[in-house]
């Protein structure tokens, strides 16, 4: 199973994941001809795209769904909440009428499959009306041992519980939003409404908060973490990567906080591509 961060930040989100026999995406926030771009320089097309996953209706995680529903056919899966509301966002109607024949509902804890992959959607916490995350697993033969492997994608939440922890344990690899660093948006120049929004329990995920839900969740199989979603005003790759590694170094060890891969998912780009 491999996953590539194609964009990650407030001007769009689009994550891949691959394997033998499906190719998904988690969010479609850039345009399709961007997205076509980005899986070009992986050697793919959207016609290989087999689903589309929507953790929630913002426009920065579905710019892109129409032309895809429309002009590629891909399927589209969410939950109720980010269904019916997708018309509202966009102001288009096509997602109450043509379109409905693609849109597939899910359900949190409820799981389904895309090929070989088993997914589960879990709750996350946002100001949107029905948020979720995605774990993916796939049961893959290694010489005589058959291995069990699984990710998971989870940004765009305002804080964790054990609810949250317990869908992310024993995973080998994740993107996880590292959105802010709480001394950069309290002094920076957002208004007071935006800073609340942000750091409330429906906002985002701070360099910090991320940190602590690696040391909760860090198991020997769990070996590389993209950071996701970071703020270009109220965050830097260096903040970002220091703050979260500090964390895990802080709890289990300089050794241990050195042993996982941890990297940034640019807002324009591809991040470094996880193979497991």
């Amino acid at each position: 199973m491999k996953m590539v961060s194609l964009a990650s930040g407030s001007k769009g989100n689009c994550t891949l994941i691959r394997t033998d026999d499906a190719c998904i995406l988690v969010d479609c926030g850039i345009s399709a001809r961007r997205t076509e771009e980005a899986l070009r320089a992986v050697g793919l097309s959207l016609r290989d795209v087999d689903a589309l996953l929507l953790t929630h209706e913002h426009i920065d995680h579905i710019r892109g769904v129409k032309r895809l529903m429309s002009a590629y056919d891909i399927p589209v899966y969410a939950t109720e909440g980010t269904l019916k509301n997708l018309a509202r966002i966009t102001g288009d109607e096509y997602f109450n009428y043509a379109g409905r024949d693609r849109m597939e509902m899910i359900h949190a804890d409820r799981e389904f499959q895309i090929g070989s992959v088993s997914i589960l959607p879990f709750a996350t916490y946002h100001d949107v009306a029905e948020p979720c995350g995605y774990r993916f697993e796939i049961s893959q033969q290694q010489n005589d041992l058959r291995r069990h492997v699984s990710l998971a994608v989870m940004t765009d939440c305002g804080h964790y519980d054990d609810y949250i922890a317990d869908h992310l344990m024993y995973l080998d690899a994740m993107l996880l939003e590292s959105n802010h660093d709480r001394g950069m948006l309290a002094n920076g120049p957002y208004p007071m409404y935006l800073k609340r929004r942000i750091m409330s329990s429906e906002g985002h995920l701070s360099n910090h908060a991320a940190g602590q839900l690696l040391t909760e969740i860090l198991s020997p199989k769990l070996t590389s973490v993209l950071l996701g979603h970071l703020s270009q005003e109220n965050n830097t790759h260096q903040r970002a990567l220091g703050t979260v590694r500090d964390e895990l170094a802080a709890a289990f060890g300089d050794a241990a906080a050195d042993r996982i891969d941890l990297n940034v998912a640019p807002q324009d780009g591809l991040s470094k591509l996880i193979e497991l």
